[in-house]
């Protein structure tokens, strides 16, 4: 670790400020909060475009988002366009006027929530202009398909494209673009895959790079944990943190101080290993010489490649269901693949038992072999594999042994509706009152972190699980002020998702230094304790 690396210019390339058609109660969107979330987060400045510009119009957005930029000079301003044949927006000649007058230094498009088609007919005057001023162009992949994308990079190689909100597996269509189309760049807040941002490093290189947070909506602590603890060179990662961008808008905020208020930010700020004991309570597992799961690209996700990013962040311990075994299909062969990495770890690995009753004539059997002969503690039921709900007698005898034995049961809603699920985990906590039942994905909206918070208070034995991409701004801090500290487990779901960006999201949560500590690992060690195997 050098100096150097503590004087990262983070510089975030994906955030709005204002109202934006539906929010949620609990949503942060006044821009002073979020200009205090990026104090202290350690965000030094933020190009903005107004929410109202997207749900309503850009017309209306724009003329409002003069008012919340002169609110900070950590603020920089960017303008939503869109066709001009209704006569509903100015045609390019004036639009640039007006970028010319107000000092905006970029521009974002939303085809999908204003109706039309990113093709030349519809928008080429717009991007030739955009071209031609050396003006970058932002565009979310919610509203553009990437052959659009790809369409307009083609057609405007002198066009800066940034490419906002890619969400992770996608990257088997999203990398042959990257490599036609140098002129197109990405950001990270979604495109979470494992080791992704040492992929496209290697790929492309650190300039077609940004840093994204996609506040207010996101953790911006999650999207900066994945770079702190990137395993690329310092110069790379400032170039993505803040040089990018800056370099892209001529322009740079002033800089923000490091984020030091505890123990567990001061390190991760700096990408050094957390030192507070962080126990990872939702990980999965790729076969030693895999790279693939269901189809997604899970790169870096054998065990050897597992326990090394995860030594250098400082996860002490997993718990761990392997990829074969649940979503693949084989939930003997998962099993086998978990005893193998357990017995290569043994101080760093524990095991989730999957048991698919459609294959396994015993159920009975098949779980005392793995709970009570391999001592694995946890138990990975999955709707998603079986389509047998939880509470079907099939897996009874699972659950009794579960009972017997206080085992923790990590159980997915797996493609289930909310009242289905939730029905369901109340009737085992009720059936099964010492199983620990982990509620998957419990922060992941507001929406869920309400529901899943209701039946935690109702019943002792019921937890909330973190990990969701949406690494949901502000739902971490709700969870504890609802279920209290005790109730809520860390974890990553990596490889599927890089457990970075899942660490960071609870890092730099608004919590005093002791709910992260109970929250990092002083449940999960406490329910591992209990465990009577």
């Amino acid at each position: 670790m050098t100096g150097e690396q503590q004087q990262l210019h983070y510089f975030d390339c994906n955030a709005n400020v204002g109202k934006i058609g539906y929010k949620h109660r609990l949503q942060m969107w006044r821009t002073e909060d979020l200009l205090a979330e990026m104090e202290r987060c350690g965000i030094a400045g933020a190009l903005v475009y107004h929410g109202m510009a997207k749900s309503h119009s850009p017309v209306y957005g724009n003329r409002l988002l003069p008012e919340e930029l002169a609110k900070s000079p950590r603020l920089f301003g960017c303008l939503a366009a869109m066709p001009d044949h209704l006569g509903d927006f100015p045609a390019p000649a004036a639009f640039l006027e007006e970028l010319r007058q107000s000092g905006m230094r970029a521009v974002k498009l939303f085809p999908k929530s204003h109706h039309y088609d990113p093709d030349r007919r519809t928008i080429g005057k717009l991007l030739s202009m955009l071209e031609q001023e050396r003006i970058p162009l932002l565009v979310d992949a919610a509203e553009v398909s990437l052959s659009a994308v790809a369409g307009i990079a083609g057609s405007h190689p002198d066009l800066a494209v940034v490419l906002q909100g890619m969400s992770w597996s996608q990257e088997r269509r999203l990398f042959p673009m990257l490599d036609e189309h140098p002129n197109v760049r990405i950001e990270f807040s979604a495109l979470q895959s494992n080791a992704i941002i040492e992929t496209a490093y290697e790929r492309l290189g650190a300039e077609r790079l940004l840093f994204g947070s996609g506040m207010p909506f996101k953790s911006p602590g999650a999207a900066r944990a994945l770079i702190d603890y990137a395993r690329i060179p310092e110069e790379a990662k400032r170039l993505i943190a803040g040089g990018n961008l800056a370099k892209l808008l001529g322009a740079s905020p002033p800089e923000a101080a490091l984020p030091e208020q505890d123990e567990v930010t001061s390190n991760a700020c700096r990408g050094l290993p957390i030192t507070i004991p962080v126990y990872d309570s939702h990980t999965h597992l790729i076969e030693d010489g895999g790279g693939t799961g269901s189809g997604f690209p899970m790169l870096q996700g054998d065990i050897d490649a597992m326990i090394a990013l995860y030594r250098q962040i400082g996860i002490r311990k997993m718990s761990i269901a392997p990829w074969a075994g649940i979503n693949g299909g084989d939930s003997e062969a998962g099993n086998r693949i978990a005893e193998l990495a357990i017995g290569k770890y043994p101080e760093e690995v524990e095991g989730y038992a999957v048991i698919d009753p459609n294959y396994v004539e015993d159920v009975e059997a098949e779980a005392r072999r793995w709970h009570l002969e391999k001592r694995f503690k946890g138990m990975k039921p999955y709707f998603y594999l079986s389509h047998i709900p939880y509470t079907d007698p099939a897996f009874a005898p699972w659950w009794q042994l579960g009972n017997e034995r206080k085992l923790y049961a990590l159980v997915d809603p797996a493609g289930q509706n909310d009242a289905e699920y939730v029905g369901q985990i109340e009737e085992l906590a009720s059936r099964y009152p010492e199983v620990a039942i982990f509620m998957d994905h419990g922060a992941r909206s507001f929406e869920i972190a309400e529901l899943y918070a209701k039946t935690a208070k109702a019943h002792k034995n019921v937890y909330l699980q973190l990990t969701y991409t949406s690494v949901t701004l502000g739902a971490i801090e709700y969870l504890v002020r609802e279920t209290g500290a005790d109730k809520v487990l860390f974890g990553t779901d990596s490889p599927m998702r890089d457990p970075r960006p899942q660490v960071g999201w609870l890092a730099y949560a608004n919590l005093p230094i002791e709910d992260k500590k109970a929250l990092f690992g002083g449940n999960m060690k406490r329910l591992w304790d209990r465990c009577l195997v």
